[in-house]
């Protein structure tokens, strides 16, 4: 902890912390921006702006109002100086949700429900900008189109295999080194090949 290396990832000054949006969010984003930079050895962070389930008065200041500039700001700079400093193709940037939001009207509470269909964002690591994969009915229930090759709705699972293939691991690994030598696989049920990594997120 009293590396000097270490210290300076964890440092910044208040210029840093305004230009990523001046946010806990923001400085989450700047300090993982700084990690990478130190080349240590860091394969994985993960940052999370929680609060967004809106079932009431999603519009009001302190809701969406709030949030949305937060992660705009945070990730756009985060994504911007990626890109200036050489790191954003060996970064892969996923962000996402565990369900999706209705669309059109508000609710009689002013907020907003679930589908259980989400959507997730990719970038870096490679990935062919500006793709989309897949689409939706105009409620956002119901997916029209997966739009790859599995010709389905993505999965977590799924998610999790193209991470794991983005960073060179075997995602259909099974472990048999616990103690009860149970197994563990690194994506559920790989053996039966109901998940797989999203290839087309890196273009034809």
């Amino acid at each position: 902890m009293y590396n000097p290396i270490v210290s300076k990832a964890f440092t910044f000054t208040t210029a840093e912390h305004v230009s990523y949006g001046s946010s806990s969010f923001g400085d989450a984003c700047l300090v993982a921006r700084k990690i990478l930079e130190q080349n240590q050895g860091t394969r994985y962070i993960e940052i999370t702006l929680g609060g967004w389930d809106m079932h009431v008065g999603i519009y009001t200041p302190q809701q969406l109002p709030t949030l949305a500039p937060q992660l705009d700001n945070g990730l756009g700079q985060l994504i911007t100086d990626l890109q200036a400093n050489g790191l954003y193709g060996n970064t892969m940037i996923v962000m996402a949700g565990e369900f999706g939001r209705t669309v059109g009207a508000l609710t009689a509470a002013a907020g907003r429900d679930h589908w259980p269909n989400q959507f997730a964002v990719f970038a870096g690591g490679g990935i062919a900008g500006g793709t989309i994969i897949g689409s939706t009915d105009a409620t956002g229930a119901n997916v029209s189109d997966p739009g790859w090759s599995r010709q389905r709705v993505v999965r977590p699972e799924d998610i999790e295999a193209t991470i794991y293939s983005a960073l060179g691991i075997n995602w259909t690994t099974i472990r048999m080194d616990d103690p009860l030598h149970r197994g563990f696989y690194y994506v559920p049920n790989s053996d039966s090949d109901l998940y797989g990594p999203i290839n087309e997120l890196w273009g034809s």
